[in-house]
């Protein structure tokens, strides 16, 4: 068998590029896709989950300029089980582009056990970063220090 004989999978995605609908779908000479995902490590092989999503953190390319090198499209993203990419990543990055006052003023809204949970899961981020990252924001730290008086 040559060469000639091996057929390329070309794979197709949506690249969004902004929130006004004016995306672009491209195509890429190769499945990106690993089927695992990056987060939680769960595997579409060891049949733990039966897809992955690509999900972009943010779009640093406006379509047009992606349409021209679909390549780019693949910066700045992530490849995610299902439920950590709609139910974890989409929230989280919904969370970096909103106000932090008024993400504040809507956890204000929030019961007390439900603050609470939100308070753990917050600690729970500084100690994994402080975990595994070199610097760690002084801010964090701080926080960590008080959530444990």
């Amino acid at each position: 068998m040559g060469i000639k004989n091996i057929k390329i999978k070309e794979y197709k995605m949506r690249y969004a590029g902004s929130r006004k609908g004016k995306g672009v779908t491209i195509t890429l000479p190769f499945d990106p896709r690993k089927g695992k995902c990056e987060a939680c490590g769960k595997s579409k092989k060891m049949g733990e989950i039966k897809s992955t999503a690509l999900h972009h953190w943010f779009y640093a390319y406006q379509p047009k300029t992606v349409k021209k090198n679909p390549l780019l499209a693949l910066e700045n993203t992530t490849e995610l089980c299902y439920y950590c990419h709609t139910q974890i990543a989409d929230p989280i990055r919904a969370l970096l582009y909103a106000n932090p006052k008024r993400v504040a003023w809507v956890v204000k809204c929030l019961d007390r056990k439900q603050r609470e949970k939100f308070v753990k899961v917050l600690e729970s981020i500084v100690e994994t970063l402080r975990q595994t990252e070199k610097n760690v924001s002084p801010l964090a730290k701080k926080i960590l220090e008080m959530s444990k008086k």
